[in-house]
């Protein structure tokens, strides 16, 4: 080997497919955090479960810096795993105490390899740096959410006081108890799904690839992971609220999609909702609930402060 090859300034990282014998190494490493963790622990444990990962969407990074001498191609591949990528319609990425440099490596050996997302969704100090790698390649952005609160509760919700039903208006609401929804109910569901994701991302997701968002949303029913709520507003029997628990593994479940119909909002309807969501998902699904909300929505935050979510860590996410 020539002195050149010998100087030449080598990556930090390795960045290679996930292997079924690498998924429980892989798993320690999403338990170091397991509430900012928790979609590529989900699909860990699915891998462990079945004996199946999905091909291309789980990554694996290794440290490639030698301790004495020059590692080999081999030594390489079997290097502890230091951080796990989830690349699905959004990036997740796991990268417990990496520095700046690091993350600039995990980036630079993702262009080229793993497939543009729709989003990129994590710790803020990460995604961040790593969009500023990346955005050359990627770019634009849609939208940048630089600072989101990540909040969980694992003990008991607290119970807040009983909504205020406000004005007249509201006499007849006959709030039935919030339960986790059939496919029966998926017609009700929907609309108050839709109407959801415009508010937060800002489109109509049935205008864009409307069988997928209607099948994601049938799986979290099958799954007994879609809570709704029904009350009768002006005579009409709908769905007053609604949340899914989106994201389970690591003994986390991540809340989305939390819904208020419009009528009701600022009047604790929503509290009293999350509240009982949380004592479902507790009973049936994990020991702890998580979310994370825009720091600029401070209703929202309000509102699970007083159920009794507190602030964990700050999410950053960057829509492609």
């Amino acid at each position: 080997m020539t002195d050149s090859l010998l100087r030449r300034p080598r990556s930090k990282v390795a960045l290679s497919p996930l292997r079924p014998d690498d998924v429980d190494e892989a798993l320690d490493l999403c338990a170091q955090d397991p509430v900012a963790y928790v979609m590529p622990a989900m699909h860990l444990e699915f891998a462990a479960a079945t004996g199946r990962l999905i091909t291309g969407q789980l990554w694996a990074v290794r440290d490639r810096a030698p301790r004495t001498g020059l590692l080999s191609r081999t030594s390489r591949r079997d290097a502890p795993i230091t951080g796990v990528i989830w690349t699905g319609a959004n990036l997740v990425p796991a990268l417990p105490g990496f520095d700046d440099d690091a993350i600039d490596a995990v980036a630079d050996a993702m262009l080229g390899r793993v497939p543009r997302p729709s989003a990129l969704v994590g710790e803020a100090d990460v995604v961040l740096r790593m969009w500023e790698r990346v955005e050359r390649k990627w770019g634009p952005t849609r939208d940048r959410r630089p600072e989101q609160w990540l909040m969980a509760l694992s003990g008991a919700p607290t119970r807040p006081a009983p909504p205020d039903p406000g004005d007249r208006t509201l006499d007849s609401l006959r709030l039935e108890p919030v339960r986790a929804a059939s496919l029966d109910d998926f017609d009700a569901v929907l609309p108050a799904a839709v109407h959801m994701f415009i508010g937060e991302v800002g489109y109509d997701p049935l205008e864009h690839g409307r069988a997928g968002y209607e099948e994601r949303l049938r799986r979290l029913i099958r799954l007994g992971r879609s809570y709704i709520q029904y009350g009768s507003i002006q005579g009409v029997r709908q769905v007053v609220f609604k949340a899914e628990a989106g994201i389970v593994g690591g003994g986390v479940a991540e809340l989305q999609g939390v819904w208020v119909h419009p009528t009701l909002r600022g009047r604790g309807y929503g509290r009293a909702g999350v509240a009982d969501v949380v004592d479902l998902v507790r009973d049936g699904l994990a020991p702890t609930v998580s979310l994370y909300v825009n720091d600029y929505n401070d209703r929202a935050i309000r509102a699970y402060e007083a159920v009794g979510f507190e602030r964990v860590g700050t999410f950053a996410t960057v829509m492609v």
